[in-house]
Order: structure tokens, then sequence, then C-alpha cells
């Protein structure tokens, strides 16, 4: 094979490559964003259920290929005011995790920790919101599990992340000299070179600098989320029939609280613990109301990339990977305001900052996945030195400069690191606890800094715990507010 036919095939297959990778995005699920920031929640429920509706039953809904699909929809759906498609696709969610788990080496979307605890809270609120007081309870038992495992199950995730790391690692290796020797030339050495030049030059610096920007972000100290602590607490102050519930109200309050003090995660603690020694009987708690306020959007990733020469052998050749980066964002409002009428009853407060746990799993993960990218791109720059070298040696620097050319594009197709990520959680949690209204209807008025009318009114119930919901992604888009029955209303 002549260099110049030589380097034709190889740029095929570098667009080949290309091809591949647009194939595999996940572009309608970018659509159900679009649509989600616009506030068009149906529609974006309907992009995110695109691949959904061509599977026809809901066990072949729930597989490992389809997590981030359905993760995505159960948040839309539940925007859109349907909460049974979403404990549907949050219940099809956590059987695609199940199955990644029992897997040797996951496929798909790689699953977080925090994925796992926020999947199986929202299931439960879905179910709550449809009035499925019996269903709910057993989701919140189930998300309590959750979280208990939280950071073994971090543990665990990120030794299968190595065991892949090294799986991917040999079969790369054995790839490059496969690769190099079908086009004439040899990998072998190249690797370890490569790897001890990124260790000790430019490219190590820069790598450090890139981690060391996370190191200022604050954390908490597991991978739970106190946010779902909170909201299992107030379900199981409101809902509770036994004294055992009342014994979990305490208990999940107590947990947030552990990982994040809060006024409210507070006076929650305290009204199961008053009911369960006797101090206020079950229609004490019906003066009592609750409004929770998922503020804002998590964190997203986005891709940066690091360009990095490599000298060798009287050239200079570009090392190119790249790394994800998480981004936060702003949050909806500062706070609500809750009013009886023209009296401002007080402000929602904080009781979770849910970009710290984000930050904290990315951080914990970060490690290994740099490894990896770079071992990734030293294998590819491997590779194409190998054939530069041999196209050099048999069709001088004409067949040097050619397959350059080639094996450039090869490299640059496939240098992407993988930015999936669950974009549509809030970027933290509020509360505002007080007695209800004394007037006839007990009507609550819910305000946004600065506006100029209500964000909604809501009339709450006049016997239990009354809870009430709120969520608003962005400044200005359509909020949801959901009035969360109590046992017995």
């Amino acid at each position: 094979m002549n260099m110049s036919t030589q380097s034709q095939r190889l740029v095929a297959l570098a667009a080949l490559a290309a091809l591949a990778a647009g194939c595999a995005s996940t572009a309608h699920l970018k659509d159900a964003e679009t649509h989600y920031y616009a506030g068009e929640y149906k529609a974006a429920a309907e992009s995110a259920r695109e691949k959904l509706a061509d599977v026809e039953t809901p066990e072949e809904r729930g597989t490992q290929a389809l997590i981030l699909d359905n993760l995505y929809a159960g948040s839309a759906s539940f925007m859109a005011g349907d909460a049974s498609a979403s404990a549907e696709a949050f219940e099809s969610a956590a059987a695609g995790i199940a199955e990644q788990d029992d897997s040797t080496f996951g496929s798909g979307y790689p699953t977080r920790t925090y994925d796992v605890s926020m999947a199986a809270n929202y299931k439960a609120l879905a179910l709550w919101a449809e009035g499925d007081i019996d269903g709910a309870r057993v989701a919140f038992r189930n998300t309590a599990d959750a979280q208990e495992r939280a950071d073994d199950r971090n543990a665990k995730a990120i030794r299968k992340a190595e065991d892949e790391a090294e799986k991917r690692k040999s079969d790369e290796t054995e790839k490059a000299n496969s690769d190099a020797a079908a086009n004439g030339g040899s990998a072998d050495g190249l690797i370890s070179k490569f790897m001890d030049t990124v260790a000790s030059g430019d490219a190590q610096r820069q790598i450090d600098e890139y981690q060391a920007e996370y190191s200022t972000w604050s954390v908490y100290d597991n991978f739970q989320v106190p946010s779902t602590w909170f909201l299992d607490g107030v379900f199981s102050l409101a809902n509770a029939e036994m004294a055992s519930d009342l014994e979990h109200a305490s208990f999940a309050a107590r947990k947030a609280l552990g990982m994040a003090p809060s006024a409210p995660a507070k006076s929650i603690y305290d009204f199961a613990e008053a009911r369960a020694d006797g101090k206020i009987p079950p229609e004490g708690l019906d003066r009592v109301f609750v409004v929770v306020f998922e503020n804002g959007l998590g964190p997203e990733i986005e891709e940066r990339r690091f360009d990095i020469p490599i000298p060798y052998n009287g050239r200079v050749y570009m090392l190119s990977f790249a790394l994800p980066k998480l981004v936060r964002r702003d949050p909806a409002y500062p706070k609500l305001t809750i009013r009886d009428g023209a009296v401002s009853l007080g402000d929602t407060l904080p009781v979770a900052d849910l970009d710290r746990v984000a930050v904290r799993e990315f951080k914990s993960r970060l490690p290994g996945i740099v490894a990896s990218q770079v071992f990734e791109a030293v294998v590819k720059l491997a590779v194409q030195v190998a054939i530069v070298e041999a196209a050099k040696e048999k069709g001088g620097a004409q067949g040097a400069f050619l397959a350059s050319l080639a094996t450039s594009a090869i490299s640059s197709a496939v240098t992407g690191t993988d930015t999936r990520h669950w974009n549509l959680l809030p970027k933290e949690l509020q509360a505002f606890v007080w007695k209800k209204p004394k007037t006839k209807d007990r009507e609550i008025e819910i305000w946004v800094p600065g506006g100029v009318q209500p964000l909604a009114k809501v009339a709450l119930p006049e016997k239990g715990l009354s809870v009430v919901y709120v969520k608003v992604p962005a400044p200005g888009l359509p909020p949801l507010v959901r009035l969360l029955g109590a046992q017995g209303q």
C-alpha cells in the first residue's frame, strides 16, 4: 500500500469515528433541556421520552441504557404536573441502575451516587403528590436505605470504574500495538515514554492547576443528601400512623440537621420528638404548615480541552484530550416570602446546598477520570507517532507529512470526555415552617423578591400538617406549586 492510499484510508476511519460519536449523542435530551429551561415542561417530557416511546414494556424501559432518559422524563413530567408518569419514569430509572450495579462492567450513562438518592427521593415525592401515601412511605424508606449506603456505593463505583479503566488500558494498549503494526510501525515503548513526558512536563502542571480549581469548593462530609433526609422527615411527620413513623421522622430530621443545621430541620425534629413523647397530640399539627422550595438548577458538566505539544525525534506532536468541567449555575431567587394577606409571615431559609453534594462526588471521581482520559490520549498519540515514523522511513518527508495529517484527524475525533449529567436537579432546598393563618380559608401567598403579584396563592387544609411544594428552575419560569396531602386529609 502506498502512503497516499494509506493516508486516505486513515482519514476515512477518522470520519467514521466522528460519525459514530455523533450517532451516540443525546440530542433528544438536549432538546428536553432547551424546553425545560424555557418553562415548556410538557414539551421537555415529550423530548425526554423520545427513546422510551419506542420501548413496549416497563421491563425494557428499565435498562441501564435508558437510565438518563428516565431521569429526564421523570423530572420533566413532575414539573409538567404528571406525577404518575414521573413516578413510573423514576421506577424505570431505579431498575436500570440496579441492572448497572449488577453488571461486571456497566454501560451507558455513568450513574452517580447522587443520582440514586435523588431518583428515589423524586419517586417518593411523585407518589406523595398522587396521594399514594402508602406507596410514598415505602419509597421514602427506600430513599433512606439508599442514603445510608451512599458512601459505600460511591466507593464501589470508584473501584468498578478503576477495574473498567484497567481493562480499557489493556485493550487500548493491545489495539495500539496492532494498529501501529498494521501500518508498518511499532508503538512499543512509546506509551510509557509519553506517559513519563506528561508526568514531568507542562501537561502535569496544567492538570494540577485544573484539579486545584475545585479544592476551594465546599462539600459535605459524606455522600448523603440532606434535602432528601429533610423531605423524608416532613413526610413521615405529616403522615405518621404509628410510633415507628414518628421515630423515623425524628431520625430523618436529625440526619438533615447533622449534615446541614437549619431552623426548618430543627422545627421538624422538635415536632417529631414532641409528638413521640405525647407532648403534642395528633391534632396539634393541624395548625402547622411547611413550604418546601426547590430553588434553581444544580451544576452542569462542560468539556475543557487540553492541547499540549509533545516533542519527539525532531517533530512536535499534539497531545489532545478533554476533561469534564463542573459549572455552577444561579438560584432562581434568593428566597420566597410567605404572606397572610398583607402580613409577612417570614421567608424560606436554606436547608441544603445541593451543589455541595454534586461537587463532592465529582471531586471523588475526578482522579480516575483524569488518569483514564490522559492514558487514552497518550495511546492515540503513540499510534500516531509510530505510523508517522514508519512512513518517514518508507516515504521520506512527504510520506511522514501525509501520515501525520491522517493520524491527527483520527486523534482529534476521539478526544472528547463524557459530559452526560442529570442537569435538571435543583441547586438548593429551602423551607419555611409556621402556623396556619386564622382566616376561614387559611390562604397563604407566596412571593418572590421584588414581585408585583404573588407567585401563588394556596388555601391550606383545616386538618393535618400541610405541605406546600414549590419548584422554580430559573428566574421568571413557571413554577410548580403543589399541595402535598397528609394522612387523613
